[in-house]
């Protein structure tokens, strides 16, 4: 009687825990390779299509009973799996835990692995410079890249080869953020990664090289402004918004190329380059000097009447030396040399300089004896407004200048009896 009762409790004791037993709420999955590493990408994906078929198998069974056959679980979760994976054979399967399953899986891949990666980047029709600009901002790429796809098996591309190539176009945009990257991956031992970089509109299209010497002769600077030109050309074809992103180092590398040329080397001179950035860049070599103001040119008068009714000094040839004092006073002299009439005027003066530009002087010329003031005041970057008073002859004469090239420029001038157009050359 006794027995039959114990019997009885244990039956029911037995069913009413197994009824309570835990469902299965949660499972976490662990992947790892058996041989080489499983690239962290890669091993991300696997690891989310495992996560999926193991919800699929084990979620809201009974804890008691996923321990009880969990032999039958692992064959279910090892058929599907290998029928999920390319590239990898599942090696072992363990399924532990109880309201949280633990499924850790040790794959192992099966054909040919990555060993090495390449690659290769293709610019289009870029020059070298740009393409040299553009690599410094995926310098150390092939790391990055090594680290997606070294120990992935060749097969595994056919379902790796979208996220990989979404990954790495993602990386390549925020390092370059100005071109549209296009990959195409060749699988085999050693994978060559091909980039295609198609730059962004408004791209530059010119670069044009400008001189700002007043204090010296531009032609001094010739040599260094085709060099210059010629280098500098390598940028087009970039995005403007690169450029201006890679400013900073646009103006260390212009001033380091000035450093390195004859002109500036060896006449000591101060060149302080300014980039404009644009479909049509512009480079401004501003040369400045503290000391000594060197200019030449010449300058032929058309529709001019003088009071003789000769031409003969139309064509003027000009040279001026003056020497600085400080930062606004100059001395100079000034020589006219007139081949038509085979004449001479000497010019000596002073002149005061306010701000940047603007000038107001005083000088005597010897041809006719005259003493004059004058003031020149720039217009902006090509234009210039001069007024010059004769206090011997009570003349005036004002002059509108445009300068429309380094070496031209032209000026028309009004005086008290006549008006004519100057053509101006500087050296």
């Amino acid at each position: 009687m006794i027995r039959s009762v114990l019997c009885t409790a244990l039956f029911i004791c037995t069913g009413f825990c197994s009824s309570w037993a835990a469902p299965v709420t949660q499972v976490q999955v662990h992947v790892s390779s058996v041989q080489e590493a499983v690239p962290p990408l890669v091993q991300k994906r696997i690891a989310a299509s495992i996560q999926t078929v193991g919800n699929h198998v084990l979620l809201n069974q009974d804890s008691h009973e996923v321990k009880e056959h969990a032999e039958s679980y692992k064959r279910i979760m090892y058929d599907i799996v290998n029928r999920v994976l390319i590239g990898y054979t599942v090696d072992d399967i363990q399924i532990a835990g109880d309201s949280t399953a633990d499924v850790t899986i040790k794959i192992r891949p099966w054909g040919q692995t990555i060993q090495s990666v390449q690659m290769d980047v293709d610019y289009g029709a870029l020059p070298a410079l740009g393409k040299t600009l553009a690599n410094n901002d995926v310098a150390d790429m092939s790391a990055y890249v090594e680290n997606l796809l070294i120990g992935l098996p060749t097969d595994a591309l056919e379902w790796a080869n979208g996220a990989v190539k979404t990954v790495l176009e993602q990386e390549l945009e925020s390092r370059l953020p100005e071109f549209y990257p296009h990959i195409v991956i060749e699988p085999g031992k050693t994978a060559i990664v091909h980039v295609y970089f198609l730059p962004k509109l408004p791209i530059v299209r010119n670069v044009h090289v400008a001189i700002h010497a007043e204090n010296l002769p531009k032609v001094i600077f010739l040599r260094t402004r085709k060099h210059l030109e010629e280098y500098y050309a390598g940028l087009e074809g970039l995005p403007v918004a690169f450029l201006r992103r890679h400013q900073a180092d646009m103006q260390q590398m212009l001033s380091q190329s000035l450093a390195e040329q004859w002109v500036v080397k060896s006449c000591k001179l101060r060149v302080v380059p300014q980039v404009d950035i644009g479909e049509n860049t512009k480079i401004t070599l501003d040369s400045q000097t503290d000391f000594y103001d060197i200019q030449a040119g010449m300058y032929m008068d058309v529709g001019r009447e003088t009071r003789s009714g000769s031409h003969d000094d139309d064509t003027v040839l000009r040279a001026l030396v003056g020497r600085k004092i400080g930062a606004h006073h100059e001395v100079y002299g000034e020589v006219e040399w007139m081949p038509g009439s085979v004449s001479w005027n000497v010019k000596p003066g002073y002149f005061y300089r306010f701000g940047r530009d603007t000038q107001i002087g005083l000088h005597h010329e010897t041809r006719d004896d005259s003493n004059h003031w004058w003031i020149r005041q720039p217009l902006g970057a090509n234009w210039q407004l001069r007024f010059d008073r004769d206090m011997t002859h009570h003349e005036n004469e004002l002059g509108l200048m445009y300068r429309f090239h380094d070496y031209m420029g032209l000026e028309y001038i009004i005086s008290n009896h006549d008006h004519w157009l100057r053509i101006v050359g500087y050296l």
